[in-house]
């Protein structure tokens, strides 16, 4: 009964406490209400009916299973760096509040500004649309912070349509191509929205290595578990 508590305990914390600072995702949601129905199940354990607590054990179990298969994959794609140097950078957009980033854009950017000050022959698409609360596009604002990091005005190019990643990569490819740029992509984004970008550039035939922008660990069980559950949804019905 204690395990239960605990480790319910655990989880609801581990997730709940995200809510705090104003993340409302799926990840968050899930890994909180998992938590509570833990706790509740370590409590009222004697009283649930031996068939209810197979199938609440065995669900858990089977979650736990699907959630490593693809937290897998996403691990393995996060370490990875380009195994070349030539190419095309893409920066992978994330909210905006106001005109100000949030702070996973604030780390995309921060990993730009590392990669292109880095690579001083590459150029690099920002891309990202307008959404709700964001007074100017993703796009835009990445294009403004890294001018304002000094890397030059000429080597950004900005697309400002996108409203998901495989937007991202399909509207910016066409900027690429219009450009005349190298078709090799180098993806910039969070490490654990890495494997499932890579996997959507080459579902869409293009030729994409990645480079990670890290996430802070406090934040990161919240847009994992969320990464986890898109997977699932990329490799189901993309």
């Amino acid at each position: 009964m204690a395990l239960w508590i605990v480790a319910g305990a655990f989880l609801m914390t581990a997730f709940g406490w995200t809510f705090l600072v104003g993340i409302v995702n799926a990840g968050n949601l899930l890994g909180t209400a998992v938590g509570l129905l833990m706790i509740l199940y370590g409590l009222f354990r004697h009283k649930i009916p031996p068939l209810l607590r197979r199938i609440f054990v065995s669900v858990l179990a089977a979650g736990g299973v699907l959630v490593l298969i693809s937290g897998s994959a996403i691990v393995s794609r996060s370490r990875q760096m380009p195994k070349q140097e030539e190419g095309t950078v893409v920066i992978l957009g994330c909210g905006v509040r106001g005109t100000v980033p949030s702070l996973m854009l604030q780390t995309r950017i921060d990993a730009a500004a590392e990669y292109l000050a880095a690579h001083p022959e590459a150029r690099a698409v920002c891309s990202g649309g307008r959404g709700a609360g964001e007074s100017i596009s993703e796009g835009t604002c990445i294009c403004r912070e890294l001018t304002a990091r000094g890397i030059a005005p000429e080597r950004l190019l900005v697309e400002d349509r996108s409203v998901n990643t495989e937007e991202n990569i399909r509207f910016s490819e066409t900027i690429i191509k219009k450009e005349g740029l190298s078709p090799r992509l180098i993806l910039i984004s969070s490490e654990y929205h890495l494997y499932r970008a890579v996997h959507m550039a080459s579902r869409l035939g293009c030729d994409a290595e990645s480079f990670p922008a890290r996430t802070p660990l406090r934040l990161l069980p919240a847009y994992f578990l969320r990464e986890c559950l898109a997977v699932w949804k990329e490799w189901i019905c993309p």
